[in-house]
């Protein structure tokens, strides 16, 4: 039996989850988790399987609560939902030690498959990421590959930024002072190459970066 933990802040989604999964007679989702804080609590209770995590809970940072969790509980494979794009997104998470992602416009094709891959050891990504990644590695490797420059808390401060925040609001959403998320917005422009915030929101729009 794959015992399931599913973290997830609307109820709708979870339940949507609870019934994929149901079907299937060797998985099982064992507890559920609507923020971040709950979830560390029950993850602290017993050993799971998996962990469907939803990449915003809304009381904690999307990518920090993967890094979290998975130096909490390293042995704990991750299978991140979002609503955002794959293209970066994904390969942020994976960098946070997630072992999957999928697209919240998939679940239904694409979950099972995802979940049994994972709980086999092994890595997922969708057809259309993994195409993705391979064209990346093949710009990294020319050095055109810009998103690959930035570090974690460079994307998520650049992913703040696009949405509109304030440095302050910034600051106080990943406990960091003001002049620190100054810094790192200059080291996003020079390793982006940009010269000013038109261009870095330019630059956001065309990525497909948003707040998350």
């Amino acid at each position: 039996m794959i015992r399931i933990a599913v973290a997830d802040d609307h109820e709708i989604v979870r339940s949507g989850l609870v019934m994929l999964i149901d079907q299937h007679k060797e998985m099982q989702v064992e507890v559920q988790a609507s923020s971040y804080s709950e979830l560390m609590l029950l993850l602290q209770n017993e050993n799971y399987d998996l962990l469907i995590l939803d990449l915003n809970l809304g009381d904690k940072n999307g990518l920090e609560s993967i890094e979290n969790v998975s130096h909490a509980f390293p042995s704990l494979p991750i299978l991140v939902l979002s609503t955002y794009p794959e293209d970066p997104y994904a390969i942020q998470t994976f960098k946070a030690g997630a072992s999957g992602y999928l697209n919240k416009t998939v679940i239904s094709s694409e979950l099972i498959k995802a979940i049994r891959k994972i709980t086999e050891g092994k890595k997922y990504i969708s057809e259309s990421l993994a195409e993705n990644l391979a064209y990346g590695f093949s710009l990294e490797k020319s050095g055109k590959n810009p998103i690959e420059l930035l570090s974690k808390r460079e994307f998520e401060i650049l992913a703040l930024i696009a949405s509109g925040q304030t440095y302050k609001e910034i600051a106080l959403k990943l406990n960091l002072s003001p002049k620190t998320v100054s810094t790192y917005r200059t080291r996003i422009l020079e390793k982006l190459n940009l010269s000013n915030n038109s261009q870095l929101l330019r630059f956001a729009y065309e990525q497909n970066i948003a707040n998350y």
